[in-house]
């Protein structure tokens, strides 16, 4: 009885699923360079490994409202399912046609996933509870890493390990989730019911569209920094002199960053102005990363990034859902399109930098990120002072 009561917790489905989510993450820049070795392709030739998930992000965010209307529960196991096939083809993988198949599998299952979370937790004290899942996702993404760099040398394939979230994904498809609109549980406050159909018009209100347009571009350049560093940091500790399987593991300290400030962030996040803070740490991290500097230099770099960075996502994605007249729905649903915009381009954008200068260099492509993104926060919060004034 116990365990089915906590099978129905939206945060803690949340959680595993994020969980899963983080541990591909994290996952994903050790199996781009283990990809290009196994299969014998350059570095530049394996940018689709995001863009599966992209894609799949875009695709998903545009049918978000009909989607989470449908049943957000039903969304969570599809995608639990198409993750764990994914990540299975991945693994194993002879050929490269194979791979791209498991990333676009792995797309269509994370973003799922990433769609349907911020539907299951909007309410009160929605951002605290974004940030203790991702805290989940974080720790998930620290193992990744490790996990693959001491499989590698065991096995001889470190993608073996991917197979690890395997057990967890079935829990997903196998437990009774509770519905959005289900009764308040006496630990939490119950998600707010969402429509069972769409709108009839697609557009958003006059005064909520740009506020949603704000909102929406910030989160895009804050998951643009996020995984520039993710997917790029094993390939840099690489150049820096590493092994692959030195790589990868060094590469886990972005991760680590990222875990601990979102651990920690219950003790901060009203007393400090944590995203100025964060994107500064972030954008000094970038400069060492972009320097002429040993492996141990650039691994601590990657971890203070990771600090910085931490609580950019949840917060941006927090201010996005919560905008006045928006709809939890249909803020989910462009949560997840920004998620997806930033997975296609920044790998792209970074590798394009990198194929004309250096990888080094590309990292500096996220100090304009985070000033964009710290701009257009101080243009919706005099926004938002103007609308208060005026009322």
């Amino acid at each position: 009885m116990i365990a089915a009561d906590r099978s129905r917790s939206p945060d803690l489905a949340v959680a595993v699923a994020l969980g899963a989510v983080g541990y591909l993450l994290g996952g994903l820049g050790p199996c781009l360079i283990l990809l290009a070795r196994d299969l014998r392709v350059p570095r530049g030739q394996l940018t689709w490994l995001t863009a599966g998930v992209g894609g799949a992000l875009l695709l998903l965010g545009v049918a978000g409202p009909w989607l989470l209307g449908a049943r957000p529960a039903r969304v969570l196991r599809a995608s639990a399912a198409g993750l764990a096939a994914g990540l299975a083809l991945l693994a194993a993988a002879p050929t490269l046609r194979a791979a791209q198949l498991g990333a676009l599998l792995i797309g269509l299952g994370a973003a799922g996933m990433v769609l349907v979370n911020p539907a299951l937790l909007a309410g009160p004290g929605m951002a605290a509870r974004l940030s203790r899942v991702n805290a989940v996702s974080s720790l998930a993404t620290v193992s990744a890493p490790l996990l693959i760099s001491a499989a590698d040398p065991l096995t001889g394939s470190g993608r073996l390990a991917l197979l690890l979230p395997l057990p967890a994904l079935v829990w997903l498809l196998a437990a009774p989730l509770r519905q959005p609109d289900a009764a308040p549980s006496a630990a939490l406050p119950a998600a707010p019911a969402l429509p069972a159909r769409p709108p009839a018009s697609a557009s958003l209100p006059g005064p909520v569209a740009p506020r949603a347009a704000l909102g929406w571009c910030s989160l895009v350049f804050a998951v643009s920094a996020e995984f520039a560093f993710l997917v790029w940091s094993a390939a840099r500790l690489e150049d820096a002199g590493l092994g692959v399987a030195g790589a990868a593991a060094a590469a886990a300290g972005f991760p680590i960053g990222m875990a601990c400030g979102r651990i920690a962030a219950p003790l901060f996040m009203r007393a400090l102005p944590v995203e100025p803070l964060g994107a500064g740490l972030a954008m000094a991290a970038a400069v060492v990363v972009a320097a002429p500097v040993g492996p141990a230099a650039v691994t601590a770099a990657i971890a203070a990034a990771g600090l910085g960075i931490s609580l950019l996502y949840p917060i941006t994605l927090a201010r996005l859902v919560s905008t006045p007249g928006l709809g939890a729905g249909r803020g989910a649903a462009l949560g997840a399109a920004a998620s997806g915009t930033a997975a296609l381009l920044s790998p792209i954008l970074l590798d394009a930098v990198a194929s004309r200068a250096s990888l080094r260099a590309s990292f500096l492509v996220v100090i304009p990120l985070l000033l964009a993104m710290l701009a257009l926060q101080l243009v919706a919060a005099r926004r938002t002072a103007g609308a208060a004034a005026d009322g």
